[in-house]
Order: structure tokens, then sequence, then C-alpha cells
């Protein structure tokens, strides 16, 4: 029985450690990569991209085409092409004649156009590749802020409850001096008034808490996650050193569109190359009960002699485009740099933030102190007790946002320099 017992209750300690145990972020990250819509798409993206490039080599093996015709004419018809020594007894005709037969064509010499397809489509690939790790870093931004800010609230709450708490307690106090006759009855009124201000506070809170729980399922990607406890996050030890922004996948991205940007044009100049083809068919020609078979191996070149000015137009294009591509990395590179400057700044002014908060909420809590003395013997009235208290409350929020927005400002310093691509 005792054995019994002791069982049942080490099972209830174990049940409650599970039902208690905190989601991290970590934890949603890895899910995030596992469920998120956006990144699916991505790795979907990835695919295409090596079909694509699989495409363009498979293209300069030529193509085989099986082809099938039937005529019927208003009279007899050659069957086939008549060749020497030329027997009119031989030749043969037809009124109905069928053709069967199979033709490959190789292209031999495209002024370099299909290698240059190629030669993009795998750029091509390893720009969407670096495409699928900015989305990932940027998810990860999002979630991150999004698990900061909700944290945030959560000390906001705690900080309201225990504010609520201790309104409540002064509350039942004042009451009993009321009963006494040493404090005015009025005092219980402005209490309470106190108390359904701070209520509404806290259910703006909650609301605001779910709409951030809804938002973090929607970025992971599954609706059904635990989000009742979450685990809190410990400070970040900050530190910056300058770094080559060339190194970052935002501007390795502008320098492969660059890349495929020449590579177009190489395509555009390709059009004033003559075209070379290889070509061999078989075909068997078949009317009135008589067949022949042919065959022919041969080379065809073309060449555009004059188009008014299409191609012509067609190279500008992709000059005028490539153009466009450099100035787009001239304005990431700008943009990265400042921002960079910008997040760094927003800590500094974080940081600077925490400090002053938490001095305040050292004097706040001696302010409350004072006030709560001077009330209780009688020399002050209850409206400067009550403001004490609030200052205290609004000191430590101030302090808890200034903590968050830290960290927050740090998560997006880390965003900026991609720390979160290859986690």
């Amino acid at each position: 029985m005792i054995i019994r017992k002791v069982l049942l209750s080490s099972l209830l300690i174990l049940t409650n450690l599970q039902l208690s145990q905190a989601i991290t972020l970590k934890q949603l990250i890895e899910t995030l990569k596992e469920k998120n819509p956006s990144l699916k798409s991505s790795q979907i993206e990835i695919n295409i991209s090596e079909v694509e490039k699989s495409k363009a080599n498979r293209k300069r093996l030529g193509k085989i085409m099986l082809f099938s015709r039937f005529n019927r004419f208003e009279d007899d018809r050659i069957l086939y092409p008549i060749s020497p020594p030329i027997n009119p007894r031989s030749i043969v005709g037809a009124r109905n004649q069928w053709y069967l037969g199979a033709k490959y064509s190789l292209p031999i010499f495209t002024g370099f156009k299909l290698e240059r397809n190629v030669e993009i489509k795998e750029l091509n690939e390893k720009l969407i590749n670096i495409r699928y790790k900015l989305t990932k870093n940027q998810l990860i931004y999002n979630l991150t802020v999004l698990y900061l800010k909700t944290l945030s609230l959560y000390k906001l709450k705690k900080s309201l409850l225990a504010y609520q708490k201790s309104l409540t307690t002064l509350y039942h106090n004042i009451n009993e001096m009321v009963k006494l006759g040493k404090k005015p009855e009025v005092d219980l009124l402005k209490v309470k008034y106190e108390l359904e201000s701070v209520k509404a506070k806290i259910e703006k809170i909650n609301n605001s808490i779910d709409s951030l729980k809804a938002s973090i399922k929607t970025i992971v990607g599954d609706d059904n996650l635990d989000l009742s406890n979450m685990e809190d996050l410990k400070p970040s030890n900050f530190s910056y050193s300058d770094i080559d922004i060339n190194d970052l996948d935002r501007i390795k991205a502008e320098d492969l569109k660059e890349k495929i940007g020449k590579l177009k044009i190489d395509i555009a100049k390709s059009e004033y190359y003559p075209q070379v083809l290889f070509n061999a068919s078989f075909q068997k020609n078949m009317g009135n009960d008589e067949y022949k078979d042919l065959w022919q191996v041969g080379f065809s070149i073309n060449f555009n002699l004059f188009d008014f000015g299409v191609r012509e137009r067609e190279y500008l294009k992709a000059v005028l485009k490539r153009k466009v591509v450099l100035e787009e990395k001239r304005k990431t590179i700008l943009d990265i740099k400042s921002k960079i400057k910008e997040a760094l700044n927003n800590i500094k002014s974080a940081e600077a933030e925490v400090r002053a908060s938490e001095k305040k909420l050292k004097y706040a809590k001696e302010v409350e102190e004072i006030e709560k003395t001077k009330y209780m013997a009688g020399v002050s009235s209850l409206y400067d007790y009550l403001k004490a208290k609030a200052y205290r409350y609004r000191a430590e929020s101030d302090y808890y946002t200034a903590i968050y927005d830290r960290e927050i400002q740090i998560t997006y310093l880390k965003y900026l320099l991609e720390e979160f691509k290859d986690e």
C-alpha cells in the first residue's frame, strides 16, 4: 500500500514536470525549418532550378523526333525521289501515300548561346540557394522578435499582477482602518478605481499575448503548438567587430545577378553568329503496296543577314538591364551599411535605457516605501501613496521593456549580419 502511494506520487510529480516544461526558442526554430510554408516553397524552387539546369544541359544533345504524314492526291504521284540512272519503268506512283520516319537534329554551333544558357542556369541555382538561406534568416528573425515581445508582455503582466495583489492588500488594510475610523471611506473608492484600471491593463496584455502567440504559430507553420509556457532568454553578451559586407549573401546574390546579366548580353550577341546544325533522318515512303527506305545526313548553316534592327534592340535591352542590376547592387550596399550603423546606434541607445530604467526602478521602490510609511502614519494622503505605487509599476515596466528592446535590437543586427541563415 505504501509502495503504491510512493509510485503514484512519483508519477504525479513526473507528469507535472512534463506539463510545466517550457518550450524554447530553439525548438520553435527547428519546427519552423520543418514546417514553414515559405521555406518549403523555397526548397521546391531549389528543386526546380536543378531541373532547369539539367534541361539546359540536355538541350546541347539535340533532339530526336518521330514523324508521320498521309497524303491523298488527285492522281498518282511519284512515291519517292528519282535518282540516276533514270528508268521510267522503275518509277512508282501512288495516289495514297504514307510517310513514317525519325529525325535527329544536333546543334553544332549556336554562337555560344546554349553554353551561356547552361552557365545562367548554374548561377541561377546558386542564387536560389542563397535566397533560401536569406528567407530562413528573415523568418528566424521574425520569430525571435515575436518570441521576445511575448516574453516582454509576460514580464509586464507579472509586474501588473504583483501591483494588483499589492493594491488588494492595501484595500483590505484601509477597509480595517475605515471600520476603526482611522481613514476616510473615500480612500477605499480610490483604491477600487486603481484596481479596475489595473484589471483592464491585464486584460489588454492578455489579448496582446494571444495575438502574438497566434503570429508565432503562423510563422512556425504549426497551429497545434503549446505556447502556454515559454522559456525565458538570458541577456545577450553583445560584441561587434567590423565585417566585410561582400561576404554577406545579399551582396553575393547581387554579384550573381550581375554575372547573369553579362551572360545575357553574350546571348544577345549570339544572334550575330551563324547557326550550324547537324541533321540526320530516316524515313519509309509507302503507297500501292510499295515502299522505299530513304535516309540522309547533312549539315545546315543559317545566318541572319538583316532583321531590321531586332538583334541590336535585344542587345541594347540586355546592356541596359545589366546597368539596372549594377545600380541595385550599389543601392543594396549603401542600404546594408546604413542599417548596420543604425542598428549599432539603436543598441547603444537601448543599453543606455536599460541603465537608466534600472536606476529609476531603484528610486521608485524607495519612494514607494517612504510614501507608504507616511500614509500609514497619517502625514500624507492616499493620493501620494497611490501615485508612488503607480510610478514604481511604470518604472518596472520601463525596465523590462528596455531589457527586451535591447535584445530585439541585437537580434536585428544579427539579422543584418545574416547570423540566422545557417541555424
